[in-house]
């Protein structure tokens, strides 16, 4: 079930958010599981979520607010996304709404993967795998959206 409170009926201390516009069922099940799962592997508490499913970026979006709210309280402390695109399409706005998130005191982690950052994935096949990974591929790590990725070591010094 997606809602904002954990199986336990109290806020966590993780969230995860997700938007999608037009309204995609289907599509938000796919991401709410990759990120239980990314919060899983990292050892997070079971995340509350949070689903603004078939809003529109600039309108009024309840379960972002909501977020916002519980952020403002110390209840959450890091936010799972799948990429920045989920707050906003425009990047400036997107960028404003991880900095809200961050100056609240939270870290928000997006999901590995440069199709994670350049578009919403699609739908999960019957692997369980993220769209596009290899079979028995390990998960590159999430990196925090505030902070720029690490560039790649040149060849030679990979070798070296």
């Amino acid at each position: 079930m997606i809602d904002h409170l954990s199986r336990q009926g109290r806020p966590s201390r993780t969230a995860l958010y997700l938007r999608c516009y037009p309204s995609d069922t289907a599509g938000l099940e796919c991401q709410h599981a990759a990120l239980e799962r990314l919060a899983l592997q990292r050892g997070l508490p079971e995340p509350s979520s949070y689903v603004d499913n078939g809003m529109r970026s600039g309108a009024r979006l309840p379960a972002f607010e909501r977020l916002l709210r519980q952020a403002e309280h110390g209840w959450v402390d890091v936010v799972l996304v799948p990429g920045p695109f989920v707050f906003s399409l425009d990047d400036r706005a997107a960028r404003a709404a991880v900095r809200r998130l961050e100056a609240l005191g939270c870290t928000v982690l997006e999901l590995p993967g440069r199709a994670a950052r350049a578009r919403p994935p699609a739908p999960c096949g019957a692997s369980g795998r993220l769209p596009g990974a290899p079979a028995g591929a390990a998960a590159p790590e999430p990196r925090p959206l505030g902070r720029p990725a690490p560039r790649p070591l040149p060849v030679d010094a990979r070798t070296a």
